[in-house]
């Protein structure tokens, strides 16, 4: 961004990597939780024990994010590429990068991994074995995740000005 001084970018950088998770963590947070009946025996699990499960799930999408966030941004050279003027190229390689470490997750947790397994309401990839919902998250939770971070990390910059 070429309006943010030299001395301030470090600072903006971190800002703006705090605000990547912090966000992503909310929004994914939120689907994990409504995606609980397409997973088996989470709707008959103790409320506690789904929270902490999709707490932990969500702690794995919000650290997917900032991954992939920046491999972007290092295959862009612009840290900023999120809050600034969008690249084709930038967006689709947050996308895909998070497209590829889920179906990669998923494959292997409802696997060897046994980690889960879906409930018969998930629909599911035959190829892949990837849910539908999971992909979906990955497609929607990024893009709002940027464009709530653009709106955020603009206003932050805004009141540092003041």
């Amino acid at each position: 961004m070429v309006f943010l001084k030299v001395r301030h970018r470090r600072r903006a950088a971190i800002a703006l990597a705090l605000m990547i998770w912090g966000v992503s963590f909310f929004l994914h947070f939120f689907w994990e939780m409504v995606q609980v009946p397409f997973f088996s025996d989470m709707t008959e699990a103790r409320h506690w024990d789904v929270v902490w499960l999709c707490t932990r799930a969500t702690i794995g999408d919000a650290n997917i994010a900032i991954g992939a966030y920046a491999v972007s941004a290092w295959i862009s050279r612009d840290w900023f590429w999120g809050v600034g003027g969008w690249r084709r190229t930038s967006l689709s390689v947050y996308l895909a990068v998070g497209l590829l470490v889920t179906i990669i997750f998923e494959y292997w947790a409802t696997g060897r991994g046994v980690r889960w397994n879906y409930s018969e309401l998930m629909p599911v990839v035959t190829w892949s074995g990837t849910g539908v919902i999971p992909l979906a998250q990955w497609v929607l939770m990024p893009l709002i995740t940027v464009l709530v971070v653009r709106w955020m990390f603009l206003g932050w910059l805004t009141s540092r000005a003041k």
